[in-house]
């Protein structure tokens, strides 16, 4: 195995170098909550055509000389990883992010509250250092789920909005209890029929901001005697609830305080727009838009990696920051209509359901036995919907799997399965250089 010691980057010809090398390279995890330096150790192996590495922040076992796959997965295993095929598609593993209304299942997170791995090698790091030849040496596009409980209103998320932040939403699952006619709900936009009752935009949102700080005075009522309970009760006031454990607060405030809680809400939310979802529906939601995924309805979610957000109300309180931001965003937020761009056929089975500058995404159906290939410029993320698929042959994506495919012109899906199947493929729209 060749030695090459600490390099500053990895250049386009170590990746053509035949047999083994060793190196190491010094990367800063600013992503971690006390933001530190590592020094990765990386082996890097070329065997019948194919690209492997394994990365650890630990010091490989002397004596480790790897010549072949077999020896390279052993030395993987003794730093508790497994090698990464670079040349291939490889499987985002996840991470799970609590949330009072539900949890978030991210697939390509990168921050103080949770980093996605590969084959328990933290995304980033295998970014920093192949990010080059991977095509993605920045942040790469977020995809997560978004899980929230079905009970009304503790599953229904922030009403929140970006500046920068795009998103997509695809409905993959309804729960039949929060929703019995099949159909789910979120909250987008303002409703226009309530906006048209004012004699101009300017005082409609003068209502709106009113019935949100009336709101928010009774909710903060609410949550003081949360917290007085939680803390009779032994309970961190910052803790997590399942939804009995939160109903079962809820029920030892005071009714009239809840009742009056109940009717300021529906007040505040009267001025919103809801839009009705089913399952396989698309959601794009632009910079600007208000929005708010409601109880019951999981989603798979692309969007930008920023990490910006405005909350303008929320029916809990809110415990990562000491305020709203309803102020500031109403200002800026759009009030007329908005609808999610609608998808576009681009053949048969084959939809684009998102387009915006940043990053485009593609939805593949296709029926048992067929096959299709889709064209590529960039990186792609192959997120699992229904049924199974295979991936140029090799690499089976069911629901809920992801890849992340380095760059290839052209991918092969083919249904081998006896149901239809469906995945989703997101591109980074990255401008040549």
């Amino acid at each position: 195995m060749k030695s090459l010691g600490k390099l500053e980057s990895v250049s386009p010809d170590l990746l053509d170098m035949p047999g083994a090398s060793h190196f190491c390279i010094e990367h800063f995890a600013d992503y971690q909550s006390q933001p530190t330096s590592i020094q990765l150790q990386v082996i890097l192996l070329h065997e019948a055509g194919e690209i492997y590495t394994i990365i650890s922040d630990r010091e490989f076992p002397l004596g480790t000389d790897p010549d072949n796959l077999g020896e390279l997965t052993a030395a993987a295993n003794k730093v508790g990883s497994e090698p990464i095929c670079l040349t291939r598609p490889f499987e985002l593993e996840t991470v799970s992010v609590q949330k009072p209304w539900g949890q978030e299942v991210w697939y390509s997170g990168i921050e103080q509250r949770g980093v996605s791995t590969v084959k328990s090698v933290p995304l980033p790091w295998l970014l920093f250092v192949f990010g080059d030849y991977l095509g993605c040496a920045g942040s790469p596009i977020l995809l997560k789920i978004l899980a929230p409980f079905p009970e009304p209103n503790l599953g229904d998320l922030y009403f929140e909005m970006h500046e920068k932040k795009i998103e997509v939403y695809v409905v993959t699952q309804i729960d039949p209890d929060a929703w019995p006619n099949g159909s789910g709900k979120i909250r987008y936009g303002f409703d226009q029929d309530v906006i048209k009752e004012f004699e101009s935009v300017a005082s409609f949102r003068d209502s709106y901001q009113l019935a949100v700080t009336e709101y928010q005075l009774i909710r903060n009522e609410v949550d003081a005697q949360l917290r007085s309970l939680k803390k009779q009760q032994g309970l961190v006031a910052g803790d997590l609830f399942a939804p009995a454990e939160y109903n079962k607060l809820i029920a030892q405030i005071d009714p009239d305080l809840n009742a009056r809680e109940e009717q300021l809400r529906k007040i505040m939310y009267r001025h919103t727009g809801m839009l009705d979802l089913s399952i396989g529906d698309v959601v794009t939601v632009a910079p600007m838009v208000p929005h708010s995924l409601q109880h019951g309805v999981r989603v798979i979610e692309f969007q930008t990696p920023h990490y910006e957000r405005y909350i303008l109300s929320f029916g809990q309180e809110v415990l990562t920051q000491d305020h709203w931001d309803t102020d500031s965003a109403l200002a800026g937020a759009r009030t007329e209509i908005s609808t999610p761009t609608p998808t576009v056929q681009i053949s048969p089975g084959l939809d684009l359901i998102a387009d915006f500058d940043a990053f485009k995404v593609t939805r593949l159906m296709l029926e048992p036995g067929n096959s299709a290939t889709t064209q590529h410029t960039n990186y792609t993320m192959i997120m699992g919907v229904a049924g199974e698929m295979a991936l140029d042959d090799l690499t089976a994506v069911g629901p809920e799997q992801a890849f992340f495919q380095p760059p290839k012109e052209a991918l092969r899906f083919t249904n081998r399965g006896t149901a239809p199947a469906t995945v989703l493929i997101a591109e980074e729209n990255i401008p040549p250089r």
